[in-house]
């Protein structure tokens, strides 16, 4: 199949798509790719067409690179998105630090429904399908590129993916396209520049279809990947706590080992976070699925936090530390936004909750410091709060957030948990009910 037919298949293959966006670097795989969109779209008009183009600020050129880019568009009659990005390398290195800035941008500006169209071509696949090989990773890595994805508002498509670069570069050439090379793709201190200059041509020479027997390789990983995905999907409905988004420990435990990691896995892809290694997962089911059931422990994991609680396992952000708080409530008791844990109390979750709020009280909402007393039960005795809270449900990692009610300078209620005897509502009981705190600011917790 030529790029021509490659990328008209394509848009035929999604007839209902009214929008496309050509990532346009101004090198030459990209270059073909918004010229044979152009094309298409000239014999059609069944679609609208842009471009966009990212200047990492990396190189000396990239100003003019942006220029070249808008000249090309001009002369393509394609509308440009020109974007700025500012890279800030990290512990994966330059390359992916730059892919992490360029994808973000891409997402904040694709339109609903687009189609992000990027111009990795037969080579490009097989140079990920060794790399991942050699980072050892699994049938998800193996996967590589697909040739259509979700991705933001939209999808992010690559209708190249199984042409080869010479057939692109005879496209380019046959056109007289005038390209951009990046100097940096000549830099060997990149894993995959040194792949594809000393690693690729060598192994080509033994293996002249080298790039598409590696893509056929990679195209059953993913029919696998996917064939576990969904066992992964159905094993994680049944550990899923109903309700919530944490795991139960019990339904860990009976799954088989490997399943068990699938499940840790999804759970982490669906957060949207960076994917564990097999050291993250032996460590998380060591320290925590398997740990005796007093145990409390926390395993880091990347740039996020898996942490056991009774029988259940969550999956958060790193927590700051709680800040405390003050807030007077006056009258009428209008809605309190506790901004240090995002929970918002009305006079109405109040009433709910059996908390009675007198006009002419004086209402005083804080966070907890020590020492703390809670009248309760019957005959009435005290209780310190910090054994009250070791006896609820609620994570210990939470438990400072929780706001604590004082009306007349004596402790009314722990938010959500139990109430003085002295201020219960028409003689309400003690609360039973769930804490109803926001986890995502309180705890910064991704369920």
């Amino acid at each position: 199949m030529t790029p021509f037919d490659a990328v008209a298949d394509y848009v035929r293959r999604h007839s209902d798509v009214k929008q496309y966006c050509v990532a346009y670097s101004g090198g030459m795989d990209s270059h073909v790719l918004l010229l044979l969109m152009s094309q298409l779209q000239q014999e059609s008009s069944a679609f609208e067409l842009r471009a966009i183009h990212i200047d990492h600020g990396l190189q000396d050129e990239s100003a003019q690179w942006a220029e070249h880019a808008e000249t090309v568009c001009q002369q393509l009659e394609v509308p440009l998105l020109v974007e700025q990005v500012s890279v800030d390398s990290d512990d994966e290195g330059p390359e992916a630090a730059a892919r992490k800035a360029r994808y973000a941008r891409f997402s904040e500006t694709l339109y609903a429904s687009e189609h992000l169209l990027l111009a990795q071509h037969a080579e490009d696949q097989a140079e990920t399908f060794l790399l991942q090989a050699l980072r050892g990773s699994g049938l998800d890595g193996l996967s590589g590129i697909p040739k259509k994805r979700r991705f933001a508002a939209g999808y992010m498509g690559r209708p190249l993916i199984a042409c080869s670069q010479e057939s692109l570069r005879e496209v380019a050439e046959n056109n007289a396209l005038d390209w951009i090379e990046d100097p940096s793709n000549t830099s060997e201190q990149y894993d995959r520049n040194y792949l594809r200059l000393n690693v690729m041509p060598l192994l080509q020479s033994r293996w002249p279809a080298l790039a598409q027997t590696l893509g056929r390789s990679a195209h059953r990983c993913a029919a696998a990947s996917q064939t576990l995905l969904g066992l992964a999907q159905q094993d994680l409905d049944t550990a899923t706590i109903d309700g919530s988004a944490e795991l139960n420990l019990s339904a860990l435990k009976e799954l088989p080992r490997e399943r068990a990691y699938n499940v840790l896995r999804l759970c982490v892809r669906q957060r949207g976070l960076r994917m564990p290694r097999l050291q993250d997962l032996i460590q998380v089911m060591a320290n925590l699925v398997e740990a005796s059931d007093d145990s409390h422990g926390v395993v880091n994991v990347r740039d996020y936090v898996f942490r056991r609680h009774k029988d259940r396992l969550y999956l958060l952000l790193p927590s700051a530390d709680t800040q405390p708080f003050h807030y007077d409530w006056l009258a009428p008791f209008d809605p309190l936004e506790i901004a240090e844990t995002g929970l918002t109390l009305t006079r109405e979750q109040c009433l709910e909750k059996g908390i009675e709020l007198s006009p002419d009280a004086s209402v005083t909402v804080k966070s907890r410091s020590g020492g703390e007393l809670l009248k309760m039960g019957e005959p009435a005795f005290h209780k310190a709060v910090k054994k009250i809270l070791q006896e609820s449900s609620v994570p210990p990692w939470i438990r400072d957030t929780i706001p604590l009610i004082y009306i007349d300078g004596k402790l009314a209620a722990v938010w959500g948990i139990a109430i003085s005897v002295d201020y219960q509502a028409n003689g309400e009981p003690i609360m039973t009910s769930p804490v109803n705190i926001d986890t995502d600011r309180a705890d910064h917790s991704l369920a």
